[in-house]
């Protein structure tokens, strides 16, 4: 029987000491060009790094779940210790298992229906503060919005003046991780960036472990954290202090972060397509008659869902997977040796003709029950897949649906005029420079 192939087509000659995740075009361009240029497998080496994209549904559900053990998280997700430690998004093993398992019924539906009510507020905060004929940064908003809905669901007290505090550290996160190479990060050089990430760790770390032991201390409550400090494992054990704090981080980062971005990316979309947004108008106008949206709203306001699901296909917050091999694999007929770089991105394959057709078009009907049975398996993967699946992914459809409802049965939004607005690839899918938007009460 013939070997497989042990390396995929890629750049040659000079090509080689540049990698497609750098550059002036940037990664949202040359990683759909490689996979245009070199088809569904391709490979690059860029100092001693083999790197490996995978760009089809089936590769995708190979990285992710069929050879899921030969992997551990890339490079670039373990380059900020200092923030996420050992929570659920950086750990492995045994010891990421366990994690999971003491976290999960955090997760499970009927606790987060219980943070619609949460939701809803916030949502309401928000808009009582908007006004008719008003500009503002919609990504701003969603981003305050979303901060305040993930620190009272994760703490169960609204943080008033620690709030921005909060923001601060975690926007130095993203700007220090913004235009940079994972082999910046690692070198941990001392840049004015940097400085002001490790200044917003400690404010943040004084914040949270603050909360945990007055939490310790206190009566239990109604929110994750407490959710958390109750979980037992099989042997009776519970998390630490610094356990408790690495996975409050994560959530922290992960519970705000992408769903405003998917919220930030649905208003611009609507706004350049009326049409639809008048249909979502509709919608929440005959199901919510002007009350504030619940959670079981959700499953009545298919057209509001379908929004969603479309507006982080075309911007998955999430818009790049990284793993290392940690042992030697087969994928699509090539050899994967251990140590290889291992890169599948929800970018490149959301936005592939053969799984979505005029998939650069926003088309929230493409989500209809039947089309969507249709589409194939890892196609659209915005949350990941497998094991590691995310865990705050239905929370996160929930938060993202009742806030696009309330928004919308109280006003229209147009977006202001000569501006430009493009994503920049940072640890999440940002909008550059914002969203201007104009309001216009309904």
């Amino acid at each position: 029987m013939p070997q497989p192939i042990t390396r995929p087509p890629g750049p040659k000659g000079r090509h080689l000491l540049r990698s497609p995740l750098l550059g002036g075009a940037g990664p949202l361009i040359n990683l759909p060009r490689m996979a245009h240029t070199y088809g569904d497998i391709s490979f690059w080496q860029f100092l001693y790094v083999s790197s490996y994209f995978f760009a089809h549904p089936n590769q995708v559900e190979s990285v992710l779940v069929t050879n899921h053990r030969s992997f551990i998280k890339g490079i670039g997700t373990r380059a900020n210790p200092e923030l996420f430690g050992n929570g659920l998004l950086t750990s492995e093993g045994e010891f990421w298992l366990r994690q999971r398992r003491l976290s999960q019924p955090a997760f499970h539906r009927t606790r987060i229906v219980s943070y619609a009510d949460i939701m809803a507020c916030e949502a309401e905060r928000m808009l009582n503060g908007w006004r008719d004929g008003e500009e503002l940064d919609i990504h701003r908003e969603m981003m305050r919005t979303t901060l305040a809905i993930a620190t009272r669901t994760l703490f169960g007290v609204d943080l008033g003046p620690q709030m921005p505090v909060i923001a601060e550290a975690l926007d130095a996160f993203i700007r220090q991780n913004a235009g940079v190479s994972v082999w910046q990060l690692f070198l941990k050089l001392p840049t004015l960036k940097r400085r002001r990430y490790l200044r917003g760790v400690r404010a943040l770390d004084e914040i949270v472990y603050g909360i945990i032991h007055a939490r310790r201390a206190s009566d239990m409550g109604n929110d994750l954290l407490s959710d958390l400090l109750r979980a037992q494992d099989t042997d009776g054990s519970a998390m630490t202090d610094q356990q408790l704090r690495d996975e409050v981080m994560t959530m922290l980062l992960a519970g705000h972060e992408t769903t405003a971005l998917a919220l930030s990316w649905a208003w611009f979309l609507l706004a350049s397509h009326p049409d639809a947004q008048e249909k979502l108008h509709h919608e929440v106008d005959q199901v919510l008659a002007g009350r504030l949206p619940t959670a079981a709203d959700a499953a009545l306001l298919p057209f509001t869902n379908n929004v969603v699901k479309e507006s982080i296909r075309l911007y998955p917050p999430a818009w790049i997977i990284t793993r290392m091999a940690s042992e030697q694999v087969e994928i699509g007929g090539y050899v994967v040796p251990a140590g290889s770089n291992i890169i599948v991105s929800p970018w490149v394959t959301h936005r592939d003709g053969r799984f979505f057709p005029q998939p650069e078009q926003f088309r929230p009907e493409r989500w209809s029950a039947d089309r969507e049975q249709a589409t194939p398996k890892f196609a659209y993967f915005p949350f990941g897949g497998g094991p590691r699946i995310c865990i705050g992914n239905s929370f996160a459809l929930m938060e993202a649906a009742i806030l696009l409802a309330a928004v919308a049965q109280r006003f229209q939004i147009d977006l202001v005029p000569e501006q430009t607005i493009e994503p920049f690839a940072s640890i999440t899918l940002r909008p550059r420079s914002g969203v201007r938007v104009r309001l216009r009460q309904r």
